[in-house]
């Protein structure tokens, strides 16, 4: 059985997510920073990365202030697919908060 929802409650939900994740990552963001050596292969890699990551998040404050709550959802989940991935591999140090990031352990 499926459920339907009016596009109202689509919508409603939508932002309800996004200012959720954006509330999530901008927690995220205070707290997260380079772990790596400035003159290992990984820093590179982690610099970029982390460029990446505050470009995608910018892009979907930028979509959820012009009313794209679609593509702000979209951006936060590549935004934050990096950030994550980051922290998984160890290029990035975390305030260790399991809520906020996936550990390998």
């Amino acid at each position: 059985m499926t459920t339907q929802h009016t596009d109202k409650e689509v919508s409603r939900e939508l932002e309800e997510k996004v200012a959720k994740y954006i509330d999530i990552e901008t927690r995220a963001l205070e707290v997260i920073s380079i772990a790596v050596p400035e003159n290992s292969f990984l820093y590179e890699f982690a610099a970029s990365s982390l460029e990446m990551i505050r470009s995608y998040f910018s892009d979907a404050k930028h979509f959820l202030e012009s009313g794209d709550l679609l593509n702000a959802l979209s951006s936060l989940n590549y935004s934050y697919g990096w950030l994550d991935s980051g922290v998984r591999l160890g290029v990035f140090k975390t305030d260790g908060d399991y809520r906020k990031f996936t550990f390998y352990k």
